[in-house]
């Protein structure tokens, strides 16, 4: 396979990379079966297939070329940390959980193959994630390394990451608006994997604790501020550039920035947690942050 030279931007970046996540992932998924588990890989290939803009394993790429210019190292931590989301977004949609039925501008996966191989999709996604960390990032990098990404990875997913966040939010529906819950549900829920995917390849790259402390601190940022706009466009977006319901979570009178602070207001926290986001990166004496620079206009200003 041949790799794209890097730029500086990070819509460029995501041109170049994204087609290369996308074959990757379909080759780990790609299991050859031919009995009656053949619509489980099914399911999970329609649910990866679907898109979306890969923003968590070109994170990983980004972060990864501060310390090295070999990107293939890095895929199967970048496609892992993808799989991953994808299963949290299969049981997200679920009927028992926020009951969606569009993803990504196609029927969701329970809608398309029934709930109970969504669910099974998902927990396989789930699983398989750490087994290709497991299996496939020793060769690249030492063992000690490897162990601390996985511990690490784990940790962003479970009840002290996705997992729990995903919990508050379910719980914080119908709760009196309360800044402090609205912060702690979205760090875990939605920051936890944007920001393991600026500090798991660091890791990787042996960084030293000041520059993974700055790196961690800056995908917390954007984390946050994926999810203020990702209220944000819950209110003003287009559903078919978003390719999901809208309103939802107004429907469901959920905990979002939109009903704690307002829209005037979370405008005000999302330009402002851009601002800190570029500052935190102008303390990194790395060199070529210019495309994680780029990432928080992109976010910043993103319609989809």
């Amino acid at each position: 396979m041949t790799h794209p030279q890097t730029t500086t931007k990070f819509t460029e970046f995501s041109e170049l990379f994204r087609p290369i996540i996308n074959q990757k992932m379909a080759e780990y998924i790609r299991f050859g079966t031919l009995d009656q588990r053949k619509i489980l890989e099914d399911a999970m290939q329609y649910s990866v297939a679907a898109g979306g803009k890969r923003l968590r394993p070109l994170l990983v790429l980004a972060t990864h070329q501060l310390f090295s210019d070999q990107m293939e190292t890095v895929y199967p931590l970048a496609c892992a940390i993808e799989l991953l989301h994808t299963y949290s977004l299969i049981h997200d949609d679920l009927p028992s959980m926020d009951n969606d039925s569009l993803r990504r501008g196609m029927p969701t996966c329970h809608v398309k193959f029934g709930e109970d191989i969504a669910i099974l999709a998902g927990d396989t996604l789930n699983t398989f994630s750490f087994e290709l960390l497991s299996t496939q990032l020793a060769d690249f990098f030492p063992a000690e390394a490897v162990l601390k990404v996985i511990r690490e990875f784990s940790r962003a997913c479970g009840i002290h990451g996705m997992s729990g966040g995903q919990v508050l939010d379910l719980r914080g529906v119908g709760l009196e608006a309360d800044p402090e819950y609205l912060f702690q549900t979205h760090a875990l829920k939605t920051g936890a994997l944007i920001s393991a995917s600026i500090s798991l390849p660091a890791v990787l790259g042996g960084v030293d604790t000041k520059e993974l402390a700055i790196l961690t601190r800056f995908g917390d940022q954007i984390g946050q501020l994926f999810q203020i706009v990702d209220d944000i466009l819950d209110v003003v977006g287009n559903q078919e550039a978003l390719g999901k319901s809208i309103n939802k979570d107004h429907e469901q009178n959920k905990l979002t920035y939109i009903r704690v602070f307002g829209l005037d207001r979370s405008l005000e926290m999302m330009r402002n947690q851009a601002h800190n986001a570029r500052q935190t990166l102008e303390e990194l004496s790395l060199p070529k942050f210019s495309v994680l620079y780029s990432v928080v206009d992109y976010i910043e200003t993103r319609t989809t």
